[in-house]
């Protein structure tokens, strides 16, 4: 899950505050929702009710868990479109096809990124020690890098431009004003090398350019960033850059588990969570833990008749740009699609947020009731960091189940020690009760 979203994945400039250091939460209400996190069962006199209870008695935090650890602790990485991808795919389908679900692999191409070799020095003025980061769809240099003076471009608007003076060289911009996409073709127009994009704040940033770019683009901290402005405007100053990346189309697959309802099978509900991570990330909270809550509820489901079809899909290339849920929903067949729950993020922090984007709140409204019910402590809200804000885009409810405060993910730091068990019971007992809602249990 990417705070941002979908901010940052459309290029848009804006900071992270998912999450984040860019996923911000809006305009959140407290749900009525009082008491412990812990399960307690649902209070209603309808005939379904005692079946409804016990099936979410079954979820089971330690059981998820035990996904985490295989799929996080053992696989690791898995950035999609690489081998490491493939294997937790095949993980995923061998444990829906094991609990009886039929499966299948949805294949679909998606612009795939990666980062080989960054760097930047001052050839000519003061030492600096600089730290760039490359922004997602980057052109690269050419091999070995190239050298070129340092142009100053303010916001890196057109008319930062005027005059010419940055032809040949690299422009160094500030962030915020304009999309980083609108900054790097700002700067190529205008002849410019490469582009290198400072921090409004001290710290580094992330970013994508939401399609390749015909110059390279990195970024530094705001720090590092005033540093280079400021000896830039004392003398000229020259700088070498090597950018060498990986940008070209590859196929990854959704993994999809579908058990036929019983009363309306053309009727659809879906459960869904995406499988991969960001380089360099175990992907323990981001978002192995929400296909260890989805996979969970798989299980418990099993044996269960449904009244409409369930189909619980695991999105490949989320962090790429939420391009598995986008095929997946122009994708999806005639049968209409009833509501959407996605878990993201389900392992670490204490608050839980049940959200929609844009869209319907019906099925949000839905989750802050069950919840109360459940005696679970939720906050409703919007965000727009994950796979349903496709399913909104084509008129669907949605309910975005995820918990917001975790400082690590996306790091190396988001590993399988940090994940609470317990929240993950909580996390799936909420979904799960959410789903029967929707599908319904025969009798």
């Amino acid at each position: 899950m990417r705070c941002d979203w979908p901010a940052r994945r459309e290029g848009v400039d804006s900071p992270r505050g998912r999450r984040c250091a860019s996923r911000s939460l809006v305009a959140f209400a407290a749900c009525a929702a009082v008491g412990l996190a812990a399960f307690t069962p649902l209070q209603r006199v309808d005939a379904g009710a005692a079946s409804q209870e016990a099936l979410l008695s079954r979820v089971s935090g330690q059981r998820a868990y035990q996904h985490v650890l295989a799929l996080a602790g053992k696989i690791g990485p898995h950035v999609a479109g690489t081998p490491e991808d493939r294997t937790s795919g095949q993980y995923i389908a061998a444990e829906l096809a094991r609990d009886g679900y039929a499966v299948s692999w949805q294949p679909f191409t998606f612009p795939y990124f990666a980062v080989r070799t960054v760097s930047l020095a001052v050839t000519s003025g003061p030492a600096l020690s600089l730290h760039p980061r490359v922004l997602q769809y980057s052109g690269a240099t050419p091999a070995g890098g190239l050298a070129a003076e340092i142009y100053v471009a303010g916001l890196g608007r057109p008319e930062d431009f005027a005059g010419g003076a940055a032809s040949g060289k690299v422009a160094v911009i500030e962030r915020g004003g304009a999309t980083f996409k609108a900054k790097a073709e700002a700067a190529a127009a205008a002849g410019a090398v490469a582009a290198v994009i400072y921090n409004t704040q001290p710290g580094e940033f992330s970013g994508t350019l939401g399609g390749a770019a015909k110059i390279p683009v990195v970024g530094l901290s705001g720090a590092e960033g005033q540093q280079l402005v400021t000896a830039a405007k004392a003398d000229r100053i020259a700088v070498q850059l090597n950018v060498q990346a990986a940008n070209e189309q590859r196929t990854t697959w959704n993994i999809i588990g579908t058990k036929p309802g019983t009363r309306e099978p053309h009727r659809i509900v879906i459960v869904g969570a995406h499988r991969d991570t960001v380089p360099g990330a175990p992907g323990a909270n981001d978002n192995t833990s929400g296909v260890a809550v989805a996979l969970d509820l798989a299980e418990v489901l099993k044996n269960v008749p449904l009244g409409s079809t369930v189909r619980f899909v695991f999105f490949g290339a989320e962090e790429e740009g939420l391009y598995g849920s986008a095929y997946y929903v122009d994708h999806h067949g005639p049968d209409p699609i009833a509501a959407y729950v996605n878990l993201d993020m389900e392992g670490v922090g204490q608050r839980l947020m049940i959200s929609t984007f844009r869209g319907s709140d019906s099925l949000v409204q839905t989750g802050a009731r069950l919840a109360s019910e459940l005696r679970i402590p939720a906050i409703v809200g919007h965000d727009g960091g994950s796979d349903h804000i496709n399913f909104e885009r084509i008129g669907v409810p949605v309910a975005f189940v995820f918990r917001p405060d975790d400082p690590y993910y996306d790091t190396p730091k988001d590993t399988v020690d940090r994940v609470d068990p317990s929240l993950l019971q909580v996390s799936g007992r909420l979904a799960l009760a959410i789903l029967l809602d929707a599908a319904g249990v025969s009798q």
